[in-house]
């Protein structure tokens, strides 16, 4: 099980499969733990938008964007 509820804090612990994403509702506080994969905007277009395989497994991984995202604002 990669939920646990501790404290009343639901806990995902990865890796997470889609059933332990099952109880889990907008709006909801989840805590993460375990590992955590991190890559920029440019990485992740190149996974996306070219197919190109990264590094690490990342099956039922945690995904997290590391990096500055700035958009210009208008005048």
């Amino acid at each position: 099980m990669a939920v646990e509820i501790k404290d009343g804090k639901k806990i995902l612990v990865t890796p997470v499969s889609a059933e332990d994403l099952k109880d889990i509702h907008i709006g909801d506080i989840v805590y993460l733990t375990g590992d955590i994969t991190t890559c920029r905007d440019v990485a992740h277009r190149r996974v996306v938008e070219e197919g190109r395989e990264i590094p690490v497994d990342v099956r039922d991984a945690a995904i997290l964007h590391a990096g500055p995202i700035i958009r210009p604002l208008g005048d």
